[in-house]
């Protein structure tokens, strides 16, 4: 699984579906849901994630796609076994990792090094807050609360 920190920058609800802007670094993510999350909010940190199948490679897309988030990036590692591989990619949103078949890696001519876009289709991303974990001493702090030992 993906999982990228992100922080939300614009949401359009519509009558059917809520669309939720994510900026990364300079790379804008755009994801579609049936709903705006209740914690969601412009300016939120987020986490998003996707998995590794969800992710298409292409090294030239002269045509057009109808796949929102294209993510250029360098392949930085090819891992091959029964008929498929892990891609390992360094990007502007960081690492992700993408697969495919060993035959869709062959005909588009993937080699470590070469650069690609990774095509991602929003309703492929899932969205969670990007929360801190409380330990008990920022809770002391916090709350001015004494707890028991």
């Amino acid at each position: 699984m993906n999982k990228i920190a992100a922080v939300v920058t614009e949401i359009e609800q519509t009558d059917i579906v809520t669309y939720i802007t994510l900026q990364c670094n300079d790379t804008q993510v755009r994801l579609i849901k049936t709903k705006t999350p209740l914690w969601a909010g412009v300016g939120e940190k987020v986490l998003f994630s996707f998995q590794e199948a969800s992710v298409c490679i292409s090294k030239e897309c002269p045509g057009k796609v109808s796949i929102e988030n294209r993510i250029p990036g360098t392949l930085l590692k090819i891992r091959s076994k029964d008929s498929l591989c892990e891609l390992t990619f360094e990007s502007d949103i960081g690492t992700v990792v993408s697969l495919i078949t060993e035959n869709a890696c062959r005909e588009l001519g993937l080699e470590v090094g070469c650069r690609a876009t990774m095509l991602l289709r929003g309703v492929d991303i899932h969205l969670e807050p990007d929360v801190v974990p409380m330990t008990v001493e920022s809770f002391k702090k916090r709350s001015g609360t004494k707890v028991a030992n």
